[in-house]
């Protein structure tokens, strides 16, 4: 008899095969990162066809055959509407959403980046500062995955800050301005090349903190000012992507729709 799971799953990611069938990679509560068939889910008269639309979140019941699980069952939940009716909005979260399938594993529960990433799409479809979800959805999903930044004190002298400071991005660390100088010459020394340090205001320090320790929920209620906010983008995006070791097309797009 076929093993049948019965899943909460976010539509991350598609790939069109044919004229009526679909690929479609889900980020579950249960499972964790799901490659589905969809049998004729594209046409307009399947019964799947909105569940399985990008972004969409639902409730499914899937048979697996082998190696690969078939959509037997589908419920939409929720589908993100608005989002998809804005080029920034679309292009943002298309981004959070590959974030999320390359963080997520396969057969591996994490509610907590799946709640993060649903947290993240709600905020866009409502209208949401398109960069303050992004910096907080970095910054937040690097916690989550288990790289946060030390954000307490000096990872140097342990002193506290104050004032404007710096973060390490690859050492993951913040440095007071008497100790980026010392850092760079010890760098200089062990002849490393891959060192990044970025200048930080007391606001975007605040604002980070505030990030990685509030709530679920919460995680976006912050406020900055428009230049601090343009750096929290830039100081998010540089720590997260340098720590994954890679880049994105849609954040290529969703950064070149805004020049």
């Amino acid at each position: 008899m076929a093993e049948r799971i019965t899943v909460h799953g976010l539509c991350v990611r598609e790939t069109e095969i044919g004229e009526a069938d679909k690929i479609i990679t889900l980020v579950t509560m249960e499972y964790g990162r799901l490659s589905v068939s969809g049998k004729g889910v594209k046409s307009l008269k399947s019964r799947h066809m909105a569940a399985t639309q990008p972004f969409a979140y639902s409730l499914f019941t899937l048979r697996k055959s082998k190696k690969n699980y078939y959509i037997e069952e589908s419920e939409l939940i929720e589908c993100f509407w608005e989002i998809r009716g804005d080029i920034e909005k679309l292009s943002l979260a298309a981004y959070i959403c590959d974030v999320c399938a390359d963080v997520s594993v396969e057969g591996e529960a994490d509610p907590e980046l799946l709640r993060l990433t649903l947290n993240s799409l709600f905020a866009v479809n409502k209208g949401m500062q398109t960069e303050k979800v992004k910096a907080a959805f970095e910054l937040r999903c690097a916690e989550v995955i288990g790289f946060c930044p030390d954000l307490t004190v000096c990872g140097a002298c342990g002193c506290e800050l104050s004032g404007d400071s710096y973060i390490d991005i690859m050492n993951g660390r913040l440095l007071c301005r008497d100790c980026k100088p010392r850092a760079e010459r010890e760098e200089e020394l062990e002849g490393s090349t891959s060192r990044l340090y970025m200048l930080l205001s007391p606001g975007t320090v605040a604002a980070m903190r505030y990030i990685v320790q509030s709530a679920p929920e919460r995680f976006l209620s912050f406020n900055l000012a428009e230049d601090d906010m343009h750096l929290l983008s830039q100081v998010c995006e540089a720590y997260l992507t340098n720590h994954l070791e890679h880049g994105f097309g849609t954040l290529n797009f969703y950064k070149s729709i805004l020049l």
